[in-house]
């Protein structure tokens, strides 16, 4: 049974909606870990407020590379302005070891945690997810660095789907792309 190019393209719509809906379910899940981690060094470090300063610092982790270190900035004030529960040293000392302990997260999260994410769900590997989005940031700065993934496996399906027609042979290897049987209505 031959598919049509309608159905096809149909069927290839289908796909790229399901990777840039992959890349969304994997921005949400960083916001959770990278909120979570947050919340569990602002805590072990005595951080006043810690869970809802992990809540914001979650929040903006969706917010591509200026969204962690907006964060930063009321986790540093209240490190001054309050001091650690925990730790005796002076607000401004403990200060710089919550500027230390956020930016210690915040590099983990971006260069381990995200890459494996993303690049598990998107069947990318992790290097490669970091290098788009280096170089997404460097050509559109915020938009460029959120929308390099999800528009590199755009491209990647665009790619594979024209190869496998330009050699003739079925455009979905790895589903089946024939359109549901309507059963006589």
């Amino acid at each position: 049974m031959r598919v049509s190019r309608s159905s096809e393209g149909i069927v290839l719509l289908r796909r790229i909606v399901r990777l840039w809906m992959l890349y969304i379910k994997g921005q949400l899940l960083m916001s959770l870990i990278i909120g979570l981690l947050t919340s569990l060094v602002g805590l072990a470090l005595g951080l006043p407020y810690a869970l809802y300063l992990g809540l914001l610092a979650g929040v903006l982790e969706t917010v591509p590379n200026v969204g962690s270190l907006i964060a930063l900035v009321p986790a540093v004030v209240v490190a001054l302005w309050q001091g650690s529960r925990f730790i005796h040293v002076e607000n401004w000392v403990f200060a710089l070891i919550v500027l230390g302990a956020y930016l210690v997260v915040q590099q983990v999260g971006q260069l381990v945690i995200h890459p494996r994410i993303m690049g598990k769900r998107l069947d990318l590997p992790a290097f490669v997810v970091l290098l788009v989005v280096i170089l997404g940031a460097a050509v559109g700065n915020i938009v460029g660095a959120y929308l390099a993934v999800p528009l590199v496996v755009t491209v990647r399906e665009l790619a594979r789907y024209v190869i496998r027609k330009v050699r003739k042979l079925p455009p979905f290897p790895d589903s089946d792309s024939s359109p549901p049987l309507d059963n006589g209505r």
